[in-house]
């Protein structure tokens, strides 16, 4: 149970992510895209160490199972 849960998290997230995106194609001047948004958030040092480490734990939990 507690596995499709987390299935079903990372599925939610995904199609929200791709809606974000398809929707910042469709109307960049309303919604910023991921790429112009990870910019932004990768100028100041702290946020970089931060997304740095969200990409480890996601490449752990991802790829080295």
């Amino acid at each position: 149970m507690s596995e499709a849960l987390g299935v079903g998290a990372w599925v939610v997230l995904g199609v929200g992510a791709l809606g974000l995106w398809a929707l910042s194609r469709r109307a960049p001047d309303a919604v910023a895209s991921p790429s112009a948004v990870l910019r932004r958030l990768a100028t100041g040092p702290v946020a970089r160490i931060v997304l740095v480490l969200c990409w480890m734990w996601a490449g752990w939990h991802l790829f080295a199972r």
